[in-house]
């Protein structure tokens, strides 16, 4: 079954366009908010972007995008999960993520930058996707200094520039130039956050991680057996558990019961369905089934956490 039937989507081609935003072939969308009066700076104000920010149900996001903040804040719930994104804070959110806006501040400022996918970020560095991966794990939200802000911003505006310009040879190039430099910035930024390890041999490993998550987020509201996705990769389940914690730090049992346990919740709270609308949904034997695995996970039952 088609997931993106179940939630609201939100991808690149629906952001609203206007002044405040740029954007390069549907694979790179720029906006913010810095040039506006300080009276009128309120976001809400604008009913493009009211749809979304007022919205009473979650979206499942299609694109990868990073928030700057430069003044007052901005709450949301990401996979379920309440954060406040304030003054020099870059929120990350990666494709396939369940989120929603519960407030933005009348003072907010900030800028965003959206990928249509993620195939536009630089992975060559084993270190430095395995630095990311391990932060994103536990975190959304790098607290930055004024400093280390201000090189983000200043990234952010050469690449606006760049895109406002008409369209010369070497245009992409240089574009993917800056997101390298935004990118490993971040890294840079994230690295003291996550435990240094060894990375040799981790090329090989990450490769599984990478092919294991794909193969999840197509699979998991059909498939919550290991030996699914091991048979996949040709690997034993035993293995493809320890490499999924040797990268991640938690097993591929637990990855697969997320996914599962973060979409019932987002459709039991989406106004939609029922619990066994979910249940069918979620491609579960029975509603009781369900229930049971839900109950295990969350620590209530389903429809006593529709009714919270």
């Amino acid at each position: 079954m088609p997931q993106d039937s179940t939630l609201n989507t939100l991808n690149l081609t629906m952001l609203p366009f206007n002044e405040q935003t740029c954007a390069y072939h549907n694979e790179l969308f720029l906006a913010d908010n810095f040039d506006e009066p300080h009276g009128n700076i309120h976001l809400s104000n604008n009913p493009q972007i009211l749809t979304f920010i007022s919205s009473p149900y979650p979206f499942k996001i299609e694109c990868a995008l990073t928030l700057l903040c430069l003044e007052g804040y901005m709450r949301v719930s990401l996979n379920l999960t309440e954060y406040r994104l304030q003054r020099n804070g870059i929120q990350i959110v990666t494709p396939g993520s369940i989120g929603q806006c519960l407030e933005i501040s009348p003072d907010c400022r900030m800028a965003l930058i959206a990928f249509a996918h993620i195939g536009n970020l630089p992975e060559g560095n084993p270190q430095s996707a395995l630095i990311v991966r391990k932060f994103l794990i536990d975190n959304t939200i790098l607290q930055v200094s004024d400093r280390e802000m201000d090189e983000m911003i200043d990234i952010y505006h050469r690449m606006r520039q760049q895109i406002s310009q008409p369209e010369e040879p070497f245009t992409r190039e240089i574009l993917n130039g800056y997101i390298q430099i935004s990118y490993y910035n971040i890294c840079q930024l994230m690295s003291p956050y996550v435990e240094q390890q060894d990375t040799r041999h981790v090329s090989r490993k990450k490769q599984i991680f990478d092919q294991f998550t794909l193969l999840l987020k197509q699979h998991y509201t059909q498939e919550r057996s290991i030996g699914f996705y091991a048979d996949k990769l040709c690997i034993t389940p035993k293995y493809l558990s320890q490499v999924i914690h040797d990268i991640s730090g938690h097993h591929a049992s637990e990855w697969i019961r997320d996914y599962v346990i973060l979409e019932a919740k987002a459709l039991l709270k989406c106004g939609k369905y029922n619990v066994q609308q979910v249940s069918d949904l979620l491609n579960f034997a029975n509603q009781s089934f369900f229930g049971s695995y839900f109950k295990k996970a969350v620590g209530c039952s389903p429809s006593a956490y529709q009714n919270s």
